[in-house]
């Protein structure tokens, strides 16, 4: 865990396992935050993202379509999170990890610091989940169907920690809500990435919550101005760059910036700097989201991405598009080609990036005891990839960071060769062998892969 100039960053989530029939307590989320700095008053919020489609915020789960997270999940906002019949424990969320995870990010949000909640599942499994940030701790006990601003400010949380490419990365919140507060940390968290806003919970017209004009479940987000033009959004995922199906979308139009739309903005006053800390007031329809509902995100472009185990990953080389890392024949059998081939929703192009050391592997998602290594564990250049028994080897570790020019893409390099993970001679047709290459040390975009989670 890496220690920020006003805060602490919440480390990465570790996700209890459920053992059915058996009554074991096991914690989802262990978050630990320190009070005084970072957490409220004139000091923002550092914090880690990860919430991904495979977490739980996607298509049946209330930040895509037309379903609200309250609605189908086993959640009711009339009653409060601790009851039976306002988090399900039979279904609905509970009755998954992926929907575990929702509600760990879900009590992360809504309740405070020191406070937990403990939830069991269909088997009989309790699960506890700490607060952390404190938008809502009154829907622990309470009704919060008719609390917008509740419902408000735990949506945007939620959105802030979504990220469709399941890789977490370093997040600092800003908001008018007093639990995260003002003040940012130009130093370790230089870009204003973009500000969040909306309501995830409910569907329909939300007239009733004194909203007219606003139809929910409604996922917003406007563009920071940190990066440069073009570029907004551009850890894969985030905002929308190089993404498809994103479950949220800037109501303003694409890469239309906040502060051209934001109200009563905060300054934290120091010469040249890009941005002001965050926005009071956003306005949509006839709509204001305030009182602390809009939730401003700061990052850096420089970051140690983290991948969840838990995830399937897509990898896609950049240098074409609609295409990705594909094993042909989707063959497990050791010595079988890696290579480029067109994006289709099959085994052969779904990995798990798991870790090994200090770096990290990519094993196949339909057998992870095989894994891409260089053939015959060969550093050349142009050396082709191959699936191999996983070994535990450098020769099969990699390690990943994010692209500098922030384009959300990733750069892979082979430890025992030091060397690249390249789309051989840039080629953009199917059957392009993947190999390893020099590593370049200006921008080339077939050694850069878009991670996107199924």
């Amino acid at each position: 865990m890496s220690r920020s100039l006003l805060g602490r960053w919440f480390p990465v989530p570790l996700v209890g396992v459920a053992l059915a029939g058996a009554c074991t307590q096991t914690s989802v989320d262990d978050v630990e935050v320190v009070r005084g700095y970072g957490l409220a008053n004139v000091n923002g919020l550092a914090n880690v993202n990860g919430l991904a489609n495979v977490n739980g915020l996607a298509n049946v789960n209330g930040l895509a379509n037309v379903n609200g997270l309250a609605n189908v999940n086993g959640l009711a906002l009339v009653n409060g999170l601790a009851m039976v019949n306002g988090l399900s424990p039979t279904g609905g969320l509970m009755s998954s990890d992926a929907g575990r995870r929702t509600v760990s990010y879900l009590v992360k949000c809504a309740l405070a610091a020191g406070d937990t909640l403990v939830k069991q599942d269909q088997n009989g499994v309790s699960y506890t989940f700490p607060g952390a940030i404190g938008l809502c701790p009154q829907w622990k006990n309470n009704s919060v169907a008719a609390d917008r601003t509740c419902q408000n400010r735990v949506s945007a949380c939620l959105m802030a920690f979504v990220n469709a490419a399941g890789v977490h990365i370093p997040l600092w919140l800003d908001s008018d809500a007093s639990t995260i507060g003002w003040g940012i940390d130009l130093t370790n968290y230089p870009f204003q990435e973009g500000t969040f806003f909306g309501n995830v919970m409910m569907t329909g017209d939300l007239s009733t919550l004194g909203m007219p004009g606003i139809s929910a479940p409604a996922a917003w987000f406007c563009d920071g101005n940190g990066f440069t033009a073009g570029n907004a959004g551009v850890v894969a995922g985030r905002l929308g760059k190089g993404q498809t199906g994103k479950p949220y979308a800037n109501p303003y139009g694409d890469g239309v910036l906040c502060n051209s739309k934001g109200y009563g903005q905060y300054s934290y006053g120091v010469a040249g700097q890009p941005a002001p800390d965050g926005f009071k007031q956003l306005c949509v329809s006839n709509y204001c989201f305030q009182n602390g509902e809009p939730i401003t995100v700061w990052r850096n472009n420089s970051y140690a991405p983290k991948f969840d185990a838990a995830y399937v990953y897509r990898l896609s080389p950049m240098q074409v598009t609609g295409k990705s890392v594909d094993v042909c024949y989707g063959s497990t059998t050791n010595g079988t080609c890696v290579q480029q081939y067109a994006s289709w929703d099959g085994a052969p192009q779904k990995f798990n990036v798991l870790p090994s050391g200090s770096n990290w592997k990519i094993a196949f998602a339909s057998n992870t005891a095989k894994c891409i290594g260089p053939k015959g564990n060969g550093t050349a250049n142009n050396t082709s990839m191959e699936i191999q028994d996983c070994n535990g080897t450098v020769s099969q570790a990699w390690t990943i960071s994010a692209d500098e020019r922030m384009n959300g893409g990733f750069q892979f390099k082979n430890v025992a060769s030091g060397r690249c993970l390249d789309a051989m001679g840039a080629g953009t047709g199917d059957g392009v062998p993947m190999v390893i290459y020099d590593c370049k040390t200006t921008y080339t975009a077939d050694q850069r892969f878009k991670v996107q989670s199924y």
